[in-house]
This record gives C-alpha cells, structure tokens and sequence, in this order.
C-alpha cells in the first residue's frame, strides 16, 4: 500500500494548482488515486478542489463503499473512475477537469486528432477521442468512456470536459497539462489560418523515441 498521508497531501496539492490554473471552477472536477489493490482515495462531492484539505478526503473500495468514517460523500463521479481502475491495471490515478480549451473540444464534440505538436504525438499518439454525451453523475458516464479506457491514457467528455489518468497522480496531471495546452494551441492557431500537422513520417520519427525512452 502506498503511503496514504502523503498521497492525500498530493491530492490537496494537485487540486490546489488546478483551481489556480483555472482548470476547474467551483466545486468542477475530481481527483483520485489507487492506493492499494482495492482501495482509493478521492475527493469529495461538491467541495472546490482549490480548497482541500486532507480531511476531507474519502477513502473507498472498488465498489465506491466508503472504507473510513467522514463527513464528506466520495465524488459523485467517481464511478467514471472506478470503471478506469478496473479495465487498466497500470493506472493508478486518475483527474478529471473542465479546463477551458479541451472542454471547448468537447462541446464541441470534436476530438483531439491533428498532431501539431511532437509531444502530443509521443504523449498520445496525436490523437483524443470524445466519448458520447452521457448524463454526469449517472452510469452512463462509464459507460460512454468505456471503449477507449484500454487504447487511450485520456478521453474528452462531451459537453462536459476532460479525463486522463496514469501509473501516478503527478503521470496523471502532466497528461491533463499536455491535453489543454495542445487544445489551447490548436485552438489559437486555428484563429490565424490553417495548422500544420506533422506528416506521417515527422510522426513516425516522433513515436520512433519511445523506443528509446
């Protein structure tokens, strides 16, 4: 099991810069993290994540039962969490965000796919899928993210927002980073004329490093 005090601190942290970096408003967005097999931490339901405390924090199983005495209910969309953990043994962290340029994509319905930049194409492969709309805090969330869970680190939700997850919360977060700032990119570029993608073998040489890494 890893060390849960200081994953909490982590969580705090994390929700913190996320509320700064304008990323989340309100009580917008949720964190977790797989601290053991079957058990994880998340952030509660309806408290603003730029003012966490470790308190507040809800421990539960992969059932979503709450594990701990607390004052606080998990978030309300942890199932879209809980059905990652269960369909990707590697990950251990999942964030979810409504920041401004990706969920622009997302109500849009449109997913990330041009590759204009080389660390989207080495982070992602140069392609984000948008999942169908599906009411938030119901099954349906799940149920819509579920067939790309296995083939992709990072999903748009339509007309809601973004979801990416990882081995780590720091993996996790980078990730969330990388998709706004290509969606803020492609966005703003898009405003001036047509953006560039890499060509096939621009992308091959990229994906090539991975390799290497």
């Amino acid at each position: 099991m890893q060390n849960i005090q200081s994953i909490k601190s982590q969580i705090c942290r994390i929700g913190r810069i996320m509320y700064e970096r304008g990323y989340i408003s309100g009580p917008d967005g949720n964190i977790s993290v797989r601290v053991d097999k079957d058990k994880i931490i998340t952030t509660p339901s309806g408290v603003s994540k730029g003012f966490l405390n470790e308190d507040m924090l809800v421990l539960i199983d992969m059932e979503g039962k709450i594990l701990e005495k607390t004052n606080y209910k998990p978030s309300s969309e942890i199932k879209m969490h809980l059905k990652v953990y269960q369909e990707r043994e590697d990950v251990n962290a999942c964030v979810h965000a409504h920041s401004p340029y990706a969920t622009t994509f997302a109500v849009l319905r449109k997913p990330l796919d041009k590759p204009i930049l080389a660390e989207s194409v080495f982070i992602f492969g140069g392609y984000i899928p948008v999942a169908p709309f599906a009411t938030p805090s119901t099954f349906e969330v799940p149920q819509s993210i579920a067939p790309y869970v296995k083939d992709y680190d990072a999903v748009l939700l339509s007309n809601h927002g973004v979801l990416t997850y990882d081995k780590d919360l720091e993996m996790a977060f980078y990730k969330l980073e990388i998709v706004e700032f290509w969606a803020k990119i492609l966005f703003m570029s898009s405003q001036i004329g047509t953006p560039q993608v890499l060509s096939p073998e621009e992308i091959q040489k990229v994906l090539d490093l991975r390799k290497d890494k």
